[in-house]
């Protein structure tokens, strides 16, 4: 890709744009909230969350704000929920996936026998680093492989990257190259979840997608004046009206594929 040869050249300027936004970007806290528990008597679905930081919630100041609060609430209506997170700035598709490996079964989170949905959110750390596409991909799927086996969710909702072209934070040139690196990521897993529904069929977890759109509803703006709207202080973390739309595609989707099926 044109991009590959350009990154290089411009790699001396992309290092120290980098080092610069790691020095300079205020480090958020992760939000206060419960992490483990249930909503009403008698759950009828259990739900982990899974990732790195915006999973936790950086960016707003309480868990009620944050993705794992708004899929509480906005599925609040329709089901009660056993729900689990298991988050932490800074994690990685590698990260996770041994942490899940080296659990044992007393952990009140990942030492469960089964979850209905598991949503994930992985790969901005990776994208930061120098893990490439092919070994992200292969972590990737072998952490879908893992949690398959030990959990047997009904849907595994697979979170995209973020597009990190968009973030306020990131300067140009480093901006445009790590926008770029997302979508070659994003197209490649996009690809992965297709092969792994149509060599399974119907017979175990179903895999998706899930992708924010880029509406800016605010056509007298820039789209990068709007994220600078919708996004956290920092520039880099989702803002409260961010998690609020990421839950509402991850509710769509228990609601299509794990509530309705039950009403057939």
């Amino acid at each position: 890709m044109l991009y590959h040869g350009i990154s290089i050249m411009l790699a001396p300027v992309l290092v120290l744009q980098g080092l610069k936004v790691r020095r300079t970007t205020p480090r958020l806290a992760e939000p206060e909230g419960e992490r483990v528990g249930q909503t009403g008597p008698n759950p009828q679905l259990s739900l982990l969350i899974l990732g790195d930081s915006a999973a936790a919630g950086v960016g707003v100041a309480n868990q009620s704000q944050a993705l794992l609060g708004q899929v509480i609430e906005q599925l609040s209506p329709t089901l009660d929920v056993n729900y689990a997170l298991f988050a932490k700035t800074g994690a990685t598709t590698s990260t996770t996936l041994e942490a899940i490996q080296q659990i044992d079964t007393d952990h009140p989170v990942l030492g469960q026998g089964h979850y209905d949905v598991i949503v994930t959110s992985l790969g901005v750390n990776d994208i930061t680093s120098s893990v490439s596409c092919d070994k992200w991909l292969l972590q990737q799927q072998a952490l879908f492989t893992l949690l398959k086996k030990r959990y047997t969710p009904k849907q595994i909702l697979v979170t995209a990257l973020p597009p990190l072209g968009l973030f306020p934070v990131l300067p140009n040139p480093l901006r445009w190259s790590l926008g770029k690196r997302a979508n070659q990521f994003n197209h490649r897993l996009q690809q992965l979840i297709l092969k792994l529904n149509q060599q399974q069929g119907n017979q175990t977890s179903q895999f998706t997608m899930i992708t924010l759109p880029l509406d800016n509803p605010q056509p007298e703006i820039s789209m990068l004046d709007f994220m600078r709207q919708v996004m956290a202080s920092d520039g880099f973390h989702p803002g409260a009206p961010i998690y609020n739309a990421w839950a509402s595609l991850v509710v769509e989707q228990i609601v299509d594929g794990v509530v309705a099926p039950r009403c057939v």
